[in-house]
């Protein structure tokens, strides 16, 4: 006697898996020579970033300037009178130039000397004209006092070089 209970009868009687239920390993999805990029592009972005934020942090030679915090007469935009002006000075003491000259106050405010500070020169700068990199807004001497002044600068072995002075609220290293 034959038992009517039985297993259900076989669709694929062959053995042959249909293709929609090949298992698969790898996805399906493809990353794109353009998305490739992009995505290098922005790991080196970031890379940068954190390099251009936190120098100090990274490391390299100092940079071997002098920095002083005064009061100077500088010439007005007509050039006839000079006005008695709040100032950063920053002189090298490198017998070669310094390229690539960035100066930051209170580690918001920068400003980027396009010349090379030449060997034993010095920059004198008003404060008014230090940009926030965030927020473009200027430095307020009248309002805000320096208390740090970072200054990076390429050395003559291509290497960046970085040199950080604090200053008391008298302007005093």
């Amino acid at each position: 006697m034959t038992s009517s209970a039985s297993a259900p009868p076989d669709p694929n009687p062959a053995g042959d898996i249909p293709p929609d239920d090949i298992p698969r390993v790898a996805p399906t999805r493809r990353l794109s020579s353009r998305a490739l990029l992009a995505a290098f592009g922005m790991m080196i972005a970031v890379g940068l970033s954190v390099y251009a934020l936190f120098p100090e942090s990274i490391g390299g030679p100092p940079l071997p300037v002098r920095v002083s915090l005064d009061r100077a007469p500088l010439p007005t935009t007509g050039g006839k009178v000079a006005v008695l002006t709040d100032v950063v000075t920053v002189t090298s003491e490198l017998d070669q130039p310094i390229r690539h000259l960035t100066i930051i106050l209170n580690g918001h405010y920068e400003i980027t000397q396009a010349s090379p500070l030449q060997p034993g020169g010095s920059l004198t700068l008003p404060q008014s004209i230090f940009t926030d990199k965030r927020s473009n807004r200027r430095f307020e001497p009248e309002t805000q006092r320096v208390t740090e002044v970072l200054v990076r600068g390429q050395l003559p072995s291509k290497s960046r070089g970085v040199s950080k002075f604090t200053f008391d609220d008298s302007g005093a290293q």
